[in-house]
């Protein structure tokens, strides 16, 4: 079971809806020590255009609160100012599995040799 999310307060592992390009839902991905400390925090966008690569990791309909099947698009982390992030998360935090498919992915995306479950090497 997770803690509760501290009222005001942004919080690794939880998604919430940001201004990007458009109102989107991101993952905070920073830790929360610099989330409580900095004006910004790290986050990673989401898309429900599912296309499958190394650096993406899917979400069912429901998972972090999202309102249908998603995709984290690791490659894209951002830093974004808090003001441009809707305090509220969508739902409860990622299961610790999930972030660790996410900080796998953000490796991945910035050139680290990890394998992928079946067994491949993505460099």
């Amino acid at each position: 079971m997770t803690a509760p999310v501290k009222t005001g307060a942004l919080r690794r592992g939880y998604i919430y809806l940001a201004r990007l390009d458009k109102l989107r839902p991101v993952l905070v991905i920073s830790p929360n020590v610099r989330n409580d400390l900095a004006s910004d925090v790290i986050v990673i966008p989401c898309s429900t255009r599912l296309s499958a690569a190394p650096t993406h990791v899917r979400l069912r309909r429901g998972e972090g609160g999202v309102s249908e099947a998603s995709v984290l698009k690791c490659e894209q982390i951002a830093t974004l100012h808090k003001e441009d992030i809707r305090l509220q998360p969508l739902g409860g935090a990622l299961p610790p599995k999930r972030v660790l498919e996410v900080e796998r992915a953000v490796l991945r995306a910035i050139g680290v040799p990890i394998p992928l479950a079946q067994g491949f090497l993505i460099r």
